[in-house]
């Protein structure tokens, strides 16, 4: 069995993914040389990888990878130990070092032994998984309101550390702005979150706390900068920040930064060397098909699975941090079909479900039919104020940019919610119907009803069915393949034949994963 360290140990048993972990050790993309562990300072962590002492970029970068990989399950801590000594003693760097610190002007001595790594190694990782727990902590707390901090219980735990044992306070309490653990080097303490009925079941037995003990300060002096903070009692100066919300904190700014530099319409180089020097990852968006089937395929890749409803459930968890998700859908009317629809919409990204809504006003209902289906305003090309008969809605006024879904189950909306966006973000499907023509050029069109016999098809519904994983993916309208987007989006959304795509069509996959991620209104 290969051997994992107290923190993977930790993640593993409380079945924490990778993920966020990964994302930020990612994020922690600029490799820095110190010369003291005051040199970078608290949330500067999220963004840069140091080592103290080790004025060897090349050691680092091996220290740094191999820190990432052992995150993501591919090398043990003694393996990356053995590495490291390795590299160490090749490079001249094993045992104690004289190097000169550049800011004093001074000679100091650095050691690299067993117990330097083991703290290295440790540090990082817990620190790393931290940041992916507080991340999730936020992205549930609307159903998980409370944070528990809990430690090992044992004689070696600190006496402070001890007084925060089973405190549990709102998880936007200002206390975990400093106590997140770790608190300190080679501290084993974690939080984890808690339902509001759980709270009150553990508060009336008396078996949590709720409020925290007084908070006592002490003032540190940073020796290199000059700085004077204030740190409670008990937790390590260095450690007195919330690394899942300082790593939340550096994407997102990265992200912002991307976004207006991209606006700005400065020149690449410029603009490429502004982010390097503001320490921030150079990621411009997606434009053609293959960057976007290319930015899909970084995602699929790393995610931590590929058993279909683990991938699914995986890859819904990240859209919900980024770029957002759970936003529903506004209906005019209820009932169980728009609940279905509104459901549905949630799995969406949220710029996209905002933008639809703002497009016009969309009703919903529950069909009895086989299959479901979408009617728009504008595509039908219908005036305002015209009178229509709808299938299941009956007469209808026709309203400006309206839409009308009718749906079966949840999968199924989410296939004619796509619908509505097609009409609502034109730009979008005009990347499928690129993809498609692209993938289906010389094709013949060819019968549903031949391709598929014990299916519904009547004899005018025709296709080009290139290699999409069933004939229907290319139906034609009038020369517009209005099927591939909805089919996409619900087979990847839904979890509907997913295997399948994934294992048949994994450019499409990678497709919709890349517009997922990355395509904005």
């Amino acid at each position: 069995m290969t051997e994992r360290s107290a923190a993977a140990e930790f993640a593993y048993l409380h079945r924490l993914p990778p993920r966020e972990a990964l994302a930020y050790l990612q994020g922690r993309d600029r490799l820095t040389l110190t010369y003291s562990w005051q040199d970078l300072w608290q949330a500067e962590h999220a963004q840069q990888f140091t080592v103290s002492r080790l004025a060897n970029l090349d050691i680092l970068k091996a220290m740094q990878d191999g820190i990432t990989a052992s995150v993501n399950g591919d090398l043990s801590r003694r393996d990356w130990m053995r590495d490291m000594k390795g590299l160490l003693q090749k490079e001249g760097w094993w045992g104690e070092r004289e190097v000169l610190d550049p800011e004093t002007g001074e000679v100091v001595t650095t050691k690299f032994d067993s117990a330097r790594l083991k703290l290295i190694f440790d540090t990082n990782t817990r620190q790393a998984y931290s940041a992916g727990n507080w991340q999730q902590i936020e992205a549930v707390k609307k159903t998980f309101p409370y944070v528990r901090y809990i430690t090992k219980r044992d004689d070696r735990v600190r006496a402070a550390h001890q007084a925060w044992d089973n405190l549990t306070l709102p998880v936007d309490d200002p206390f975990w702005d400093t106590h997140n653990p770790p608190c300190d080097f080679r501290c084993r303490c974690r939080v984890t979150n808690m339902t509001a009925a759980e709270y009150e079941r553990r508060q009336g037995a008396g078996t949590i706390k709720t409020e925290a003990p007084p908070e006592v300060m002490r003032e540190f002096v940073n020796r290199r900068t000059g700085e004077i903070t204030q740190a409670p009692v008990g937790v390590n100066p260095g450690f007195a920040y919330n690394v899942g919300k300082a790593g939340a904190r550096a994407q997102e700014l990265a992200r912002i930064a991307g976004e207006k530099i991209a606006a700005s319409q400065l020149p690449d180089a410029i603009a490429e060397k502004f982010l390097q020097d503001m320490s921030l990852p150079v990621t411009p968006s997606p434009g053609s098909l293959e960057e976007f089937i290319a930015a899909g395929k970084k995602i699929t890749d790393s995610l931590p699975t590929t058993e279909p409803m683990e991938m699914l459930a995986a890859l819904k968890l990240r859209l919900k941090n980024e770029p957002g998700t759970d936003r529903e859908c506004t209906i005019v009317n209820e009932g169980a079909g728009a609940d279905l629809v509104r459901l549905a919409s949630t799995a969406y990204p949220a710029s996209w479900v905002e933008a639809a809504d703002n497009h016009g006003p969309l009703y919903a209902k529950l069909g009895t039919a086989d299959r479901g289906g979408h009617w728009s305003a504008d595509h039908q090309q219908y005036p305002v104020g015209a009178r229509v008969e709808l299938p299941a809605f009956g007469v209808v006024t026709v309203e400006q940019n309206v839409g009308y879904v009718v749906v079966r189950d949840l999968g199924n909306a989410a296939h004619e919610y796509a619908h509505r966006l097609q009409t609502a973000l034109p730009g979008l499907q005009e990347k499928f119907a690129e993809l498609h023509q692209r993938r289906t050029l010389g094709d013949a069109l060819e019968s549903l009803k031949t391709l598929e016999p014990m299916l519904n098809y009547s004899p005018d519904e025709m296709t080009r069915k290139d290699h999409y994983i069933t004939p229907f993916w290319g139906k034609d309208y009038g020369g517009e393949p209005m099927e591939v987007m909805s089919m996409a989006m619900e087979t990847v959304l839904s979890g509907k034949n997913l295997a399948r795509l994934y294992n048949e069509d994994r450019e499409m996959f990678d497709f919709v994963v890349g517009l997922l991620f990355h395509w904005k209104p």
